[in-house]
Protein backbone atom coordinates (compact mmCIF):
# COMPACT_ATOMS: atom_id res chain seq x y z
CA UNK A 1 0.00 0.00 0.00
CA UNK A 2 1.19 3.35 -0.84
CA UNK A 3 2.56 5.73 1.37
CA UNK A 4 -0.03 8.56 2.53
CA UNK A 5 2.09 10.78 4.07
CA UNK A 6 2.36 13.76 2.14
CA UNK A 7 4.81 16.23 3.37
CA UNK A 8 4.62 19.81 1.38
CA UNK A 9 6.99 23.19 2.61
CA UNK A 10 5.90 26.47 1.72
CA UNK A 11 9.03 28.06 -0.31
CA UNK A 12 7.24 31.67 -1.30
CA UNK A 13 3.94 33.16 0.37
CA UNK A 14 2.44 35.42 -2.54
CA UNK A 15 -0.32 36.47 -0.07
CA UNK A 16 -4.13 36.18 1.49
CA UNK A 17 -6.61 36.50 -1.61
CA UNK A 18 -10.17 36.31 0.90
CA UNK A 19 -10.18 36.20 5.04
CA UNK A 20 -13.18 33.69 6.33
CA UNK A 21 -14.92 33.82 9.49
CA UNK A 22 -13.13 30.86 10.66
CA UNK A 23 -9.96 32.20 10.76
CA UNK A 24 -8.47 30.71 7.56
CA UNK A 25 -7.58 31.99 4.79
CA UNK A 26 -7.27 31.76 0.97
CA UNK A 27 -3.88 31.83 0.02
CA UNK A 28 -2.05 31.64 -2.96
CA UNK A 29 1.96 30.61 -2.15
CA UNK A 30 4.40 28.42 -4.17
CA UNK A 31 4.64 24.99 -2.20
CA UNK A 32 7.48 22.00 -3.11
CA UNK A 33 4.73 18.81 -2.57
CA UNK A 34 6.51 15.71 -1.61
CA UNK A 35 10.04 16.91 -2.21
CA UNK A 36 9.09 17.89 -5.65
CA UNK A 37 9.48 21.33 -8.52
CA UNK A 38 7.49 23.90 -6.41
CA UNK A 39 4.13 24.54 -7.63
CA UNK A 40 1.77 27.96 -7.61
CA UNK A 41 -0.67 26.36 -5.03
CA UNK A 42 -4.06 28.19 -4.01
CA UNK A 43 -6.24 27.14 -1.36
CA UNK A 44 -7.37 27.37 1.77
CA UNK A 45 -5.02 27.10 5.24
CA UNK A 46 -5.63 27.37 9.11
CA UNK A 47 -4.09 30.36 11.24
CA UNK A 48 -1.26 28.30 12.20
CA UNK A 49 -0.77 26.45 8.38
CA UNK A 50 -1.02 22.99 10.13
CA UNK A 51 -4.58 21.98 8.09
CA UNK A 52 -5.61 23.01 4.81
CA UNK A 53 -8.44 22.61 2.61
CA UNK A 54 -8.54 20.86 -0.77
CA UNK A 55 -7.30 23.28 -3.46
CA UNK A 56 -5.35 23.62 -6.91
CA UNK A 57 -1.98 23.99 -8.07
CA UNK A 58 -0.40 25.15 -11.09
CA UNK A 59 2.64 24.66 -12.83
CA UNK A 60 4.60 28.41 -14.16
CA UNK A 61 3.28 27.99 -17.64
CA UNK A 62 -0.40 27.57 -16.35
CA UNK A 63 -0.43 30.07 -14.44
CA UNK A 64 0.91 32.36 -16.68
CA UNK A 65 -1.83 31.12 -19.29
CA UNK A 66 -4.27 31.63 -16.01
CA UNK A 67 -2.84 35.53 -15.13
CA UNK A 68 -3.02 35.63 -19.32
CA UNK A 69 -6.64 34.61 -19.73
CA UNK A 70 -7.35 37.17 -16.67
CA UNK A 71 -5.97 39.56 -18.37
CA UNK A 72 -7.66 39.04 -21.56
CA UNK A 73 -11.26 39.04 -19.99
CA UNK A 74 -10.87 42.27 -18.52
CA UNK A 75 -9.06 44.04 -21.97
CA UNK A 76 -12.10 42.37 -23.54
CA UNK A 77 -14.91 43.96 -20.94
CA UNK A 78 -12.72 47.14 -21.17
CA UNK A 79 -12.87 47.27 -25.08
CA UNK A 80 -17.04 46.76 -24.44
CA UNK A 81 -17.34 49.45 -21.98
CA UNK A 82 -15.38 51.61 -23.97
CA UNK A 83 -17.28 51.26 -26.92
CA UNK A 84 -20.71 51.31 -24.95
CA UNK A 85 -19.55 54.81 -23.95
CA UNK A 86 -19.11 55.66 -27.33
CA UNK A 87 -22.47 54.95 -28.28
CA UNK A 88 -23.72 57.06 -25.51
CA UNK A 89 -21.79 59.62 -26.66
CA UNK A 90 -22.92 59.79 -29.83
CA UNK A 91 -26.29 59.62 -28.81
CA UNK A 92 -26.26 62.20 -26.49
CA UNK A 93 -24.84 64.27 -29.79
CA UNK A 94 -27.19 62.75 -32.17
CA UNK A 95 -29.77 64.14 -29.47
CA UNK A 96 -28.65 67.37 -29.49
CA UNK A 97 -28.10 68.11 -33.25
CA UNK A 98 -31.89 67.05 -33.63
CA UNK A 99 -32.88 69.36 -30.61
CA UNK A 100 -30.79 72.14 -32.01
CA UNK A 101 -32.27 71.24 -35.74
CA UNK A 102 -36.16 71.75 -34.05
CA UNK A 103 -35.10 74.96 -32.62
CA UNK A 104 -33.77 76.43 -35.61
CA UNK A 105 -37.04 76.37 -36.79
CA UNK A 106 -38.82 78.20 -34.60
CA UNK A 107 -38.68 81.88 -36.29
CA UNK A 108 -38.68 83.37 -32.78
CA UNK A 109 -36.01 81.77 -31.67
CA UNK A 110 -33.92 82.09 -34.60
CA UNK A 111 -34.52 85.81 -34.18
CA UNK A 112 -32.69 86.12 -30.70
CA UNK A 113 -30.31 83.62 -31.60
CA UNK A 114 -29.58 85.87 -34.65
CA UNK A 115 -29.19 88.59 -32.47
CA UNK A 116 -27.39 87.53 -29.89
CA UNK A 117 -24.51 86.33 -32.72
CA UNK A 118 -24.68 90.05 -34.31
CA UNK A 119 -23.91 91.38 -31.34
CA UNK A 120 -28.23 92.68 -30.76
CA UNK A 121 -28.37 96.42 -31.15
CA UNK A 122 -30.95 98.52 -29.11
CA UNK A 123 -33.68 99.94 -31.37
CA UNK A 124 -33.17 103.75 -32.36
CA UNK A 125 -36.08 105.16 -30.90
CA UNK A 126 -37.71 108.48 -33.07
CA UNK A 127 -36.42 111.36 -30.22
CA UNK A 128 -32.95 109.80 -30.65
CA UNK A 129 -32.93 110.59 -34.23
CA UNK A 130 -34.68 113.87 -33.70
CA UNK A 131 -31.97 115.10 -30.85
CA UNK A 132 -29.00 113.85 -33.45
CA UNK A 133 -30.65 116.11 -36.41
CA UNK A 134 -30.63 118.82 -34.09
CA UNK A 135 -27.65 119.04 -33.02
CA UNK A 136 -26.22 118.33 -36.30
CA UNK A 137 -28.52 122.19 -37.41
CA UNK A 138 -27.24 123.98 -34.25
CA UNK A 139 -23.28 123.07 -35.23
CA UNK A 140 -24.38 124.42 -38.26
CA UNK A 141 -26.10 127.93 -37.27
CA UNK A 142 -22.83 128.62 -35.18
CA UNK A 143 -20.39 127.85 -37.74
CA UNK A 144 -22.16 130.65 -40.26
CA UNK A 145 -21.66 133.61 -37.94
CA UNK A 146 -18.33 132.56 -37.29
CA UNK A 147 -17.50 132.63 -41.11
CA UNK A 148 -19.77 136.20 -40.94
CA UNK A 149 -17.43 137.73 -38.65
CA UNK A 150 -14.13 136.42 -39.87
CA UNK A 151 -15.36 138.36 -43.19
CA UNK A 152 -16.29 141.30 -41.38
CA UNK A 153 -12.43 141.60 -39.54
CA UNK A 154 -11.33 141.47 -42.65
CA UNK A 155 -13.02 144.41 -44.58
CA UNK A 156 -12.27 146.47 -40.88
CA UNK A 157 -8.75 146.96 -41.41
CA UNK A 158 -9.13 148.66 -44.96
CA UNK A 159 -11.51 150.91 -43.08
CA UNK A 160 -8.86 151.59 -40.39
CA UNK A 161 -6.55 153.00 -42.94
CA UNK A 162 -8.37 155.48 -44.29
CA UNK A 163 -8.84 157.24 -40.71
Amino acid sequence: MPDKNITYEIREYLGVISEHDSGWNKELNIISWNGQTPKYDLRDWDPHHERMSRGITLHPAEMRKLVDLYLASNNRKRIEEGKSEEEKKRQRQAEFRKTYAEKKQDPTLEAVEKETLEGAQPPVEEHTEALLNAEAHTEEEQSTPLAECQGEELQRPAAAESF
